[in-house]
């Protein structure tokens, strides 16, 4: 049997405050205290022949340009082939921004280039302590999150929907080492971590968790993993930080017991696998993009006019003018405009874990769950970058913030119906090339 060996280690990422926030459109300034401190966490694998490197972090996301200096990095440092690191955000909105977001604050180049080399040092010292391991898969029930989408008054809202899908579970990925103790936990739960809105820096509610985790579990690196909750809030939501720990520590006890309850594999084989999808976008017509350009200038003007309006907020309002400026020269130009999309898929003996780069709606993880020939998968969202929201197919005639308005914040044109098809047939593609061992 192949011997598979690992490492884990973790760093403090914790920006100063003065920095922009990310996640929330209508913050009045940057951060001007913290909460809790935030991590980025590694996790190494290698089985004589392949190395890979999953990175966990309290951040919204990575920009694809980190996303390829880190890769990079690693690869120099650590011995990861590039393509072989998956780096997952957590999607807190109560971290800095690092991704190129229009209207929610801008990048700190500076905080950055100390990003890249902690995260890089992270998987060096992860890769530096392999040793034999073990490894277990579980799942536990626990509820924190609730499907977002919903009817009100004949349209689309964010709201609670409970016949809505959800994920109501913590899968968990145990380390531990042949020799005795746990060395870590990497878990993943579907929801997003938007219950703090005020202007402290926070790893939300997988920060809360990971300290229940530790606490409960001698020590052992907690990773949390974001699954697919495009379409899933976490709750209740009423911005409290009680609230906040409270649904951390519920998920870290259902990590716990899953841990507990968990099964070893059985082969120790790894793998990987890549494709970059093109997904369809649509032009909008120049009648529709003239009237979101002269939307979006009249509500700036609004906000200059009101008293209680930063300039830093109404220069966040600005950069959707720059928005409707590009959506309509896209729309003049009429030529297509295809969005590169990676998926990223891994074989860890009779798991699987794929790695998408966007807001996935809940059904992409429902869908692997079901199809998927491994074992088990672990589908995450918020991985190696994020290039919107991707709902379902079904979700683009009911509308909604997520079809019809978030696309705005991350670039410029929204992608169509049929990317759910292109996306899912190419991931079950990969993930039987990996099962047969290609």
């Amino acid at each position: 049997m192949v011997e598979l060996k690992a490492g884990v280690a973790e760093v403090n990422i914790t920006p100063p405050i003065g920095i922009s926030l990310c996640g929330f459109g209508n913050r009045k300034g940057p951060a001007d205290t913290v909460y809790d401190d935030l991590f980025a966490r590694a996790l190494v694998l290698d089985d004589g022949r392949t190395r890979l490197a999953i990175v966990t972090s309290d951040l919204i996301s990575f920009a694809p340009d980190v996303v390829q200096r880190l890769r990079d990095l690693v690869e120099r440092v650590a011995g990861v082939p590039g393509q072989g690191l998956l780096l997952n955000g957590s999607h807190s909105h109560s971290g800095p921004t690092v991704m190129s977001f229009r209207s929610m604050g801008s990048r700190d180049v500076a905080y950055e280039d100390v990003l890249c080399r902690q995260v890089a040092g992270a998987v060096r010292m992860a890769a530096d302590r392999l040793e034999p391991v073990l490894l277990r898969i579980g799942r536990a029930p626990v509820r924190i999150a609730h499907n977002r989408r919903a009817r009100r008054n004949g349209r689309m809202t964010i709201g609670h929907n409970p016949g809505g899908a959800e994920a109501p579970w913590v899968d968990v990925l145990r380390i531990d080492a042949r020799s005795g103790p746990m060395l870590g936990l990497l878990y993943m739960t579907a929801a997003h971590p938007v219950n703090l809105r005020g202007l402290a820096f926070s790893a939300e509610f997988p920060g809360y968790a990971a300290r229940a985790i530790r606490r409960e579990l001698d020590g052992a690196v907690p990773m949390f993993a974001q699954g697919c909750c495009g379409d899933v809030n976490c709750t209740p939501m009423d911005g409290a930080l009680q609230t906040t720990v409270r649904l951390g520590e519920l998920l870290g006890g259902a990590a716990v017991n899953a841990a507990r309850h968990a099964e070893p594999l059985q082969s120790n084989v790894l793998g990987l696998a890549r494709q970059v999808v093109y997904l369809p976008t649509r032009i909008p017509s120049v009648d529709e993009a003239e009237r979101a350009l002269e939307d979006q200038k009249t509500r700036v003007r609004e906000a200059e006019r009101d008293p209680d309006a930063t300039d830093y907020l109404i220069r966040q309002y600005r950069g959707q003018i720059e928005w409707a400026e590009d959506y309509l020269r896209a729309a003049r130009s009429g030529r297509p405009r295809p969005q590169a999309f990676e998926i990223q898929a891994m074989r860890i003996g009779e798991a699987a874990m794929v790695a998408y780069p966007g807001e996935m709606f809940v059904d992409y993880q429902l869908e692997m769950d079901r199809t998927s020939p491994f074992k088990k998968t672990f589908t995450l969202a918020y991985s190696n970058g994020c290039i919107g929201y991707v709902p379902t197919a079904k979700a683009f005639p009911e509308g909604g913030y997520e079809v019809d308005h978030a696309f705005r914040y991350y670039g410029t044109l929204m992608i169509t119906s049929a990317c759910e098809r292109m996306i899912k047939s190419a991931t079950l593609e990969l993930l039987e090339g990996l099962k047969r061992g290609n």
